[in-house]
């Protein structure tokens, strides 16, 4: 079966219409939650830091000394948002309508086979990272062209958005197949995906486009926002 980009754009779009309360009620507690909780426990810092950004070495000592806490605040949204994209995906997929609190449910049973299905591939890249390193590192000696390395490198490179597309559907396995077995999950979404590689990658390129201004817009008002309260403070 070939992917068609154009209509899941269009049922996404209209999965996102009939539901936008339920979605934006969930999205305000799972992704504005996490950048408002990083404006009242950071905005000091992240004030001092716009302001120090011409001072590498000031910049420098200022994330050695936040280190610890930036790391687990940033564990801590990884997860909400997790959940967050989990509860969202079960709300528009699951045809037995499930209500907030079940689709929040089916996350938080699904968060860690999410988890264990990103471990086991970020495992195996730094694996491939590691054997395409010394492949290439010992190519680079014995033939002292030092480009077979950068060669084997963006070989890798490539591989790893094949990869990362074949593997794009495990959530909506775990979601709407509830498969909760990691490594099975990713081999599920590496058949669904057989065939279909650069349509998929294509879509994904899309969608990236526009997440990215979103993104930008949202940092922005969170930045100002940060600076703007430090002021007063």
């Amino acid at each position: 079966m070939q992917f068609d980009s154009n209509s899941a754009w269009r049922e996404a779009t209209q999965l996102v219409s009939a539901n936008r309360e339920v979605l934006a009620a969930v999205a305000g507690v799972f992704f504005l939650l996490p950048g408002l909780l990083s404006i009242f426990f950071l905005g000091d810092f992240q004030a001092d830091l716009m302001k120090n950004l011409s001072n590498p070495a000031a910049v420098e000592h200022m994330m050695d000394g936040m280190a610890g806490p930036i790391m687990a605040f940033g564990l801590v949204s990884f997860a909400l948002q997790a959940l967050g994209y989990l509860a969202m995906l079960a709300l528009l997929t699951d045809r037995s309508r499930p209500t907030v609190g079940e689709a929040l449910k089916l996350a938080i049973r699904a968060l860690p086979t999410v988890i264990g299905a990103a471990l086991l591939f970020f495992g195996g890249y730094v694996l491939a990272l590691l054997l395409v390193s010394m492949v290439g590192a010992g190519l680079a000696a014995a033939s002292g062209v030092t480009a077979l390395a950068a060669l084997a490198l963006i070989g890798l490179l490539v591989g790893s958005v094949y990869a990362m597309v074949r593997l794009s559907l495990v959530l909506p396995v775990v979601v709407i197949e509830q498969q909760m077995n990691p490594l099975a999950a990713l081999r599920r979404s590496w058949r669904l995906t057989q065939g279909n590689t650069m349509r998929v990658f294509l879509f994904y390129l899309l969608l990236t486009a526009v997440y990215f201004v979103i993104l930008m817009v949202v940092t922005m008002v969170i930045m100002a926002l940060a600076i703007a309260i430090a002021g007063q403070g």
